[in-house]
């Protein structure tokens, strides 16, 4: 969705306003996680939060679509989506309104229309389906999911198995490459880094599993 040169302006900003930070390993042998990554904070960058958003929307063009859809606690990135690109939003609730109208997605829209949802990232799979459910049971037909960062731990490639077309800005690889020329880490530090990440992609599978079981 992005060219090399865009992903690594985007990266430089994230890691830049510490949204993506690299953390020390002990030398316990425990596999901690060796990087934070903390989406939800980019409503305090509103520079950083715009790019995002243009770069949203610049990979969005190619889509035929009627109106942006986004979760509750994902409002402020497919507000910036909508207005720089002055395309249509709904959100879909968690739960229903206890007074007004009784809507778990809200907005102004009519049957058969088209939606795209966008998210920061996702990773619980049970709580994306619900959201998609809401909105095929309100009548909207999905084009695709499209996703800040795909942290490659099962639960977008999941959404996929589901018949959905999906996609990333970015992907985990994608940043720590650029940290490694980036010279803030080591390229032997990339096997902890993928050693981690499928461990949380086993973890995502195991999980997954036994809720099929269940």
């Amino acid at each position: 969705m992005l060219n090399i040169d865009q992903k690594k302006e985007l990266i430089s900003q994230l890691i830049g306003s510490e949204i993506i930070k690299v953390v020390e390993q002990s030398n316990t042998g425990d596999l901690a996680a060796p990087y934070q990554i903390n989406l939800k904070v980019l409503t305090s960058y509103p520079d950083i939060l715009k790019s995002v958003g243009n770069y949203f929307g610049s990979a969005l063009k190619g889509y035929h679509f009627d109106m942006l859809a986004g979760p509750f606690t994902d409002i402020p990135l497919a507000t910036t989506i909508s207005l720089a690109f002055n395309w249509p939003m709904i959100f879909v609730r968690e739960i229903r309104k206890e007074h007004g109208m009784e809507r778990l997605v809200e907005g102004n829209f009519k049957s058969g229309q088209k939606v795209v949802v966008v998210d920061d990232e996702i990773d619980d799979i049970s709580s994306t389906l619900q959201l998609l459910g809401r909105l095929e049971g309100s009548g909207l037909e999905i084009v695709g999911i499209f996703v800040l960062l795909d942290r490659g731990y099962g639960a977008l490639e999941a959404v996929k198995t589901k018949g959905y077309h999906t996609n990333s800005l970015l992907t985990l690889n994608d940043i720590f490459v650029e940290l490694v020329n980036m010279g803030q880490i080591k390229q032997e530090d990339m096997t902890k880094i993928k050693e981690y990440t499928e461990g949380k992609r086993n973890e995502f599978l195991v999980k997954s599993n036994l809720n099929k079981e269940n």
